[in-house]
């Protein structure tokens, strides 16, 4: 965790140092979001939906007018959702690479819920839109947004079990795009509150088809964006 804070804390610095270019800004964010998993198969089921939140460092060079490319950095806690697991045949194990806090784990029952939250280090991109300035106001537009992310810790809750540790079983790398929308305001000088809402979700399987679970798993999010641009 250290080294990710000190990552964190790098980039901060230098592009801080770099932000007094007219075409280079510097900011950051803190940003919960609502997500939720969908599986490729029938028989594995939508349960639900949690809150997590990102906190992300952002670099955007203005190459144009009314254009922006956006480059971050950031952890993203507890992606994922609830599903049910109906694929297996009477009792299968989820997660043959994990140590679980009990060996019934180890062969769960057909119909069982499993709450997954997985914490991520994110790398967003993105092409960003403006309007003119309004006012005080500017508006914007993020299309396309793509994220790769590399998987850190791995928690779930399975049936009546929580906070076990399934990181063995979570596919390291979840790539992703999404899109979304929002505004500047103004504050002094190159200083700006964002706030936007965005969409993202998850190309990639986020866990290992090593046990009983076969299908493609990926994770949704709604974001709002909260954050400042100096």
């Amino acid at each position: 965790m250290k080294k990710i804070t000190y990552l964190i804390s790098f980039l901060f610095i230098s592009v801080q140092s770099l932000s007094a270019q007219d075409n280079l800004r510097f900011g950051f964010e803190i940003s919960p979001f609502l997500t939720w998993m969908n599986s490729d198969i029938k028989t594995v089921e939508s349960q639900g939906s949690h809150f997590g939140y990102n906190i992300v460092a952002n670099g955007e060079y203005k190459f144009a007018t009314n254009y922006a490319l956006r480059l971050g950095l950031g952890l993203s806690f507890s992606q994922g959702g609830s599903l049910k697991h109906n694929e297996i045949n009477g009792y299968g194990n989820l997660f043959p690479n994990s140590n679980l806090s009990s060996t019934s784990l180890d062969s769960i029952t057909k119909g069982t819920i499993v709450k997954y939250r997985i914490n991520y280090i994110e790398i967003p991109f993105a092409l960003k839109m403006c309007t003119p300035e309004y006012g005080n106001y500017k508006f914007f537009a993020e299309v396309p947004s793509l994220f790769i992310g590399f998987r850190t810790t791995a928690q779930a809750d399975i049936g009546g079990s929580t906070d076990e540790n399934i990181t063995r079983d979570a596919i390291l790398i979840n790539l992703g795009w999404g899109l979304g929308a929002g505004v500047e305001y103004a504050l002094n000088g190159s200083t700006s509150l964002i706030g936007g809402l965005y969409y993202q979700g998850g190309f990639t399987d986020v866990t290992k088809d090593d046990g009983a679970d076969k299908n493609k798993a990926n994770t949704n999010r709604v974001v709002l964006r909260i954050g400042v641009l100096f």
